[in-house]
Formats: structure tokens, sequence, C-alpha cells
């Protein structure tokens, strides 16, 4: 790393933290920080969906799976698109119309406080466990890349993600994601300019070499459902995946109720996905070009080097000066992105669906602030403290993230259909239908009484939830009329009701 290279990455750091005490004037009440106040406009919104999505972990994945399997990955894009179209017609409506906070409050609406309670905490473990594996993830790239101590880059990348969240709000959060979105566009156009100018015949002499190589098919039709690279996969487990990711985390969420209306949140969902379309194309062309620098010169790389190794070994060898601070920022970016996100939305939910809920008197507007910006810094810190011990030990926690998203996500999107979907459900068949559901699937995958492929998990576990949920509900009492006008897909009429005190 250069002078030159070292500056471009503080420079950037400092127009974060510059956007996170800019929208701190603003933060004047609950409602402003959690949501914005409804008034950020639905572009910037869009890009913060897809930005949130972006780790660290993508941006040196994405290279390395274009690299091994050309653009096979791209496939993922359209189970996507079927997981937000299911959130616009299914979800959204109610996110939006009945003004929440968070996802979990429409679950007390429909259901009760303890289905709510289940609903929140399932989100919380999710991304608890996931903020300590994001963190490491990143601050190993930047040590690797800059030489910096481990435990330094994690507590660089700590701090000033802590920073800017708790100080700006999901306004904050979002800006800030906008930037770091077009910060990881530059970065991958840095790198795209570095490998196509090191040989003879640039981008040509790449996308042949490619080619020749079978590295440009996108499509893979093969009935493979251990693969995430094959269509009916993608289709059928995929998919339910990711509606579950874009329907039931909070992350997501809350960026569709800081929206004005629903036409807005569409808006946002579609230009959202389009923007990750383009993103993950981006970051698979890198990897077939960089297999194309890589047998069309002398220039090998190390026999042992893993997939996500390739990125930060092109970084540190081919990469002139300059081009190398911008793909450093980009990765500190999409670091961040996540981080920020994440750390957001453990407060937020923590705040909202615990602290004034379960309070036995009524809360002011800046002591739920200071509460939910002390549980920020509380989080930062633990999923510091996380890093440092993953870093320590040297162990891997990607295997142990991925089991642990489908474990809570699936249940998660069970309840979230029972309530919306089946108005004969109630309040007792959504709470003890997911927890024998989760009990049943993981008794029964640790005994071997069945097996399947991780990536199913979530298709798997949430119609054998919404199963339990209807049988328990059959036997026991019929729900109010009140938990379900309004709140079913089958009686949709939603009236905007004023938000709690502490929003007026």
């Amino acid at each position: 790393m250069s002078i030159i290279d070292w500056l471009i990455v503080v420079v950037y750091a400092l127009i974060v933290i510059a956007i996170g005490i800019a929208a701190s004037r603003k933060q004047n009440n609950t409602d402003e920080y959690f949501r914005g106040g409804r008034q950020l406009p639905w572009w910037a919104i869009s890009f913060s969906i897809i930005a949130t999505s972006f780790s660290a972990a993508s941006l040196l994945g994405g290279p390395g799976e274009g690299y091994e399997n050309g653009f096979l990955f791209l496939q993922l894009q359209f189970g996507d698109l079927i997981g937000y179209i299911l959130v616009i017609l299914i979800f959204l409506p109610f996110f939006v119309k009945l003004n929440l906070t968070t996802a979990y409050e429409y679950l007390e609406k429909r259901f009760d406080a303890k289905t709510r309670a289940l609903g929140s905490m399932c989100f919380l473990l999710f991304v608890i466990a996931r903020l300590g594996g994001l963190l490491y993830a990143a601050s190993l790239v930047i040590s690797t890349i800059t030489d910096l101590p481990i435990h330094l880059a994690i507590l660089i990348v700590g701090v000033i993600s802590i920073v800017y969240t708790v100080t700006g709000g999901i306004t904050a959060v979002v800006w800030t994601d906008v930037l770091q979105f077009f910060m990881i566009f530059v970065g991958l156009a840095a790198g795209i300019w570095a490998a196509t100018s090191g040989v003879d015949g640039g981008f040509s002499q790449l996308w042949t070499t490619a080619a020749e190589n079978g590295k440009l098919a996108m499509i893979n039709l093969s009935w493979e459902p251990e693969s995430i690279r094959s269509f009916p996969t993608v289709v059928f487990a995929y998919s339910v995946l990711a509606f579950a990711v874009a329907g039931t985390n909070q992350q997501s969420v809350q960026r569709y109720v800081s929206c004005k209306n629903v036409p807005s949140a569409r808006k946002a969902i579609l230009l959202g996905w389009f923007s990750g379309f383009i993103g993950v194309a981006a970051t698979l062309l890198l990897g077939v070009l960089l297999f194309g620098f890589y047998n069309s010169t002398n220039i090998g790389l190390p026999d042992n080097i893993k997939p996500d190794g390739i990125l930060p070994y092109f970084i540190l060898n081919q990469v002139p000066n300059g081009a190398s601070g911008f793909l450093v920022a980009a990765i500190f970016a999409a670091a961040m992105s996540s981080i920020d996100s994440a750390l957001h939305s453990l407060a937020t939910c923590m705040t909202v669906d615990f602290y004034e809920r379960y309070s036995k008197s009524k809360q002011s507007e800046s002591r739920s602030l200071k509460v939910a910006q002390g549980l920020i810094i509380l989080w930062g810190i633990m999923g510091i403290l996380s890093a440092f011990y993953v870093a320590s030990t040297g162990e891997s926690l990607l295997p142990f993230l991925v089991t642990y998203t489908t474990m809570f996500l699936g249940p998660l999107l069970g309840i979230f259909l029972m309530g919306i979907l089946i108005p004969r459900i109630n309040a007792n068949g959504a709470f003890f239908g997911t927890v024998a559901a989760v009990i049943l699937l993981m008794i029964g995958s640790g005994l071997g009484w069945f097996t399947f492929p991780g990536i199913w998990n979530s298709a798997i576990t949430a119609p054998v939830a919404i199963i339990f949920g209807l049988i328990i509900s059959l036997l026991g009492s019929k729900p109010t009329p009140r938990s379900i006008e309004g709140l079913t897909f089958w009686n949709r009429e939603v009236t905007t009701p004023k938000k709690q005190a502490r929003y007026s």
C-alpha cells in the first residue's frame, strides 16, 4: 500500500463519519432514529437494501466464484427476484400500512406477545451470530492487504462502524450505504481495469480465454438438489430462503417501513434487486477476467490459494498504486454496509420489541433514544470481542453461519405466512407449531432420521411449521375477529393507525 492508497482509504473513512455527524442533527426522536421519519427517498433505500447484503465476504467470494465456476452463480438472482416479488405481493402492504417499526410488531397484532417475542428472538440470534463473522472476515482481508495486525484491523473497522451508526441512526446507515454501494463499484471497476490493462489484447484476450475454458455459461438446468448452482435448486429452495431474508429480516423490513408509502417501498425493492443483479454480475465478471489474466500470462497463482484469496492476492501483487486504494476502500465499504445494518437492526428490535414493550412505565423519547444508542455501542463491542475470539482460535464461522441463517429464518418465514395467509391459525398454533417444527427437524437431523442439503432448510422448515401450526389451531379456539381484520391476505383493508405516543 502506497501513500496515495492509504490517503484514499482514510478520506473515504472520514466521509463516512461526516455523514453520520450530519445525520445526527436530525435525530430528535426515535421515529427519526429508527425510520428516518419516513422521509428517506425510495431510491436511496433501494441502494441501502442491496448494500446491506453485500458484505466483505460477498466482494471476495464473488470474484472467487467467478474464477472457479464462471457466471453460474448469477442464477441466484432469479431466486432473489422470486423472493422480492413474493414480499411485494404478500408482506409489503402490511409492513408499510400498519405503520410498523419492526416486522415483529405485526406478530403481536395478529397473534400475541409471546409470538412476537419468538419472532424477534429468532432474528436477534441470527444477527448476533452473524455480526462477529462479518467483522472478522472484513478485518482479515484488510489486515492481509495492509499488513496491519488483525486485532488492530478489527478495532478500526468496528469502531468506525459503531461511531457513525450510533451517531446518525437509520439516516446515516442508509446514506452511507448509498456511498458504500457506489464505492464497491468503483473498486470493482479498478480491479477490472487492472486485469484488462495487464495483458496484451486487453478485455478481448481475457474473455476469449475464459470462453475457451467454459466460464461463460449462466444456466445449469440439471437437477442437483445439493448444488446452489443448479437452476431447479435456485427456483425451489433458494427462492424460499431469499423470501425469508427479504420478508422477515428486520434489516430489510426496516428499509421498507422507512419509505413513505407502499408504491415507494415497491420501487425501492425492485431497484434494489436490479442493483444487486448488476453488482453480482460485476463481481463474477471480475473473477472471470482474473481467470483469463492468470491463464493468459506467465503469472501464476499459489497452488494452495483458496477462491476467496484470489482477489486479495491480485491486489497485493498485480494492482498498481491508486487502484489498490480504491479496492481496499471497496472492501471496507462492503464490510461496513453489512455491519452498520446489523448493529442498527439489533438496537431497533431490542428497544421496540423488548425494552419499550415490557417496560412497566411509559418511556420518554430521549430515554428510548439513549437506550437504542447504548445498545448499538454494546453490540458493537460484543462483535469486536467475538471477532477477537475467532482471530485467536483461527476457526471458520462460514459453515456455522450458513446453517444458522436457515435454522432461524425458515421458522420465521413460517410464522409470518401463518399469520397472513391462514386466518384459522391462532396464537398458540403459530407459537407452538413453530417450536415443534424446529425441535423435530433438529432432533431428526441429529439422529439421522432424514437428511437434506442445508440450502433446503428454509423450504422445508417453513411448511412443516405451518402444518403443525394449523393442526394445533384446529384443536383450539378460532382467532378473534380483532386478530384477523386488516391483518390477513384475505382481509387486507388496513387502516393506518396513529403511531404510539413516542412517535407523536
